[in-house]
């Protein structure tokens, strides 16, 4: 073998053995699953705590979805969303570093309530994830209870017990 292609040869493996777990990972969570643990920081770098007191769990993938449930929860007009039970996690792993330092972490810095990122794909794998929604994970002692997606503020404000 040449030194090229054993060169070659090397990094398809180290490769395919850096992204085994993204593909063997379990399959996304459904209702009566346990929520995995997750370590995310917030905003503002501060631990996000998603404990047993958490009943929801809004996750997003995508900005449209992102900037929807900041939509909502900003409009929410009394307490904090953590106060009522409410978590959310955007997944910004695919958001180049220097575009999130210099534009997105300014912004969500500005949000009254905390935002909790995920900066690794890896770390919320296992969340289920639907093009163009928001995910929203109803939880009760961290199990998995209901699972939705839903794409508008009608839905997400239904779905949250916010609606008038």
């Amino acid at each position: 073998m040449t030194p090229l292609i054993r060169s070659l040869a090397r990094r398809t493996v180290c490769t395919v053995l850096a992204l085994a777990p993204l593909w063997m990972s379990a399959a996304p969570l459904e209702a009566g699953a346990d929520l995995p643990p997750l370590r995310l920081n917030d905003q503002h770098d501060k631990p996000l705590l998603i404990g047993p007191a958490t009943r929801i769990l809004l996750f997003t993938a995508e900005k449209p979805a992102s900037d929807l449930v900041i939509k909502v929860l900003s409009a929410k007009a009394t307490g904090s969303p953590e106060q009522s039970g409410v978590v959310y996690v955007a997944d910004i792993s695919a958001m180049p570093a220097a575009i999130a330092r210099l534009f997105a972490l300014p912004k969500l810095r500005e949000l009254s309530f905390p935002v909790g990122l995920a900066r690794d794909a890896a770390t919320v794998a296992d969340l289920p994830r639907r093009a163009g929604s928001v995910s929203i994970l109803h939880l009760k002692g961290g199990r998995v209870t209901k699972l939705q997606f839903v794409q508008t503020e009608a839905q997400l404000l239904q779905a949250l017990e916010l609606a008038p």
